[in-house]
């Protein structure tokens, strides 16, 4: 999703020239960062191409054309297949259908043909400040947050939620999650993710990143595991009311 216009509101937004800073787009089939992108799984270890800072980021989709398979004015569904730097075969299904005070988004992850290690979602930059209102206000509930260490990676370790600025994976996200503009707008998240990645170290951004598991699932033991015929299925939705 490129931009996302709430009457006059236009709610998405850009967070400087990065691929990673924009808009709202799918991360497949894996969300956030991979350590250093070596990623170790069935006796293997591959090594993922470099693509933030020391590590691996956001999947092999952002910066991939998306074919669209069916289109009409409120709904889409794309797919992508995954290439060469994912050490399997694979391909991730996104499906967005808006109504006038929401929007609904499904993302599948698919195994070609052996099983892989899987954990996906979004990774919506929403403007903190909107042409009108308050600055966005955050709001969420969680039963913890993945302590980082000096690589900012998580340890697997969960410790109390801590004041923000936050770019901190939480554990047990009990939606929705509200961004409030007062003055202008309420956009309420729901998902059935059971992770998300809260970003706010940005002047003009804050992110809500639902996700089926955590950055650097895989050494963590929090990944999916996706076999031909059954993908990772997840969910959001978006609704949205004056504030």
């Amino acid at each position: 999703m490129a931009g996302l216009r709430v009457g006059d509101l236009e709610v998405l937004g850009s967070g400087g020239t990065g691929i990673y800073h924009w808009g709202c787009f799918p991360m497949a089939p894996f969300a956030g960062r991979i350590r250093r992108g070596r990623l170790s799984w069935a006796g293997r270890t591959y090594q993922l191409p470099i693509t933030f800072g020391a590590h691996a980021i956001h999947g092999v989709a952002i910066d991939r054309a998306w074919s669209v398979d069916h289109l009409t004015a409120t709904t889409a569904r794309l797919s992508c297949p995954f290439d060469s730097r994912w050490p399997w075969a694979g391909h991730a299904v996104s499906e967005l259908r808006l109504a006038e005070d929401g929007v609904d988004a499904v993302l599948e992850v698919h195994a070609d043909a052996d099983p892989m290690p899987a954990w996906t979602g979004w990774h919506p930059c929403f403007r903190r400040q909107l042409a009108r209102g308050e600055p966005a206000r955050l709001d969420f509930t969680v039963e913890g947050m993945l302590q980082r260490d000096d690589e900012g990676m998580p340890t697997g370790e969960v410790i109390p939620r801590s004041g923000g600025p936050w770019d901190d994976c939480f554990t047990g996200a009990a939606w929705p999650a509200t961004v409030t503009w007062d003055g202008a707008l309420q956009l309420c998240i729901t998902s059935d993710a059971g992770y998300v990645v809260v970003y706010t170290d940005e002047a003009s951004m804050v992110c809500v990143e639902p996700q089926t598991g955590p950055p650097d699932a895989v050494a963590l033991g929090r990944h999916a595991v996706v076999e031909p015929g059954h993908p990772l299925v997840t969910r959001m939705s978006w609704g949205w009311s004056p504030a």
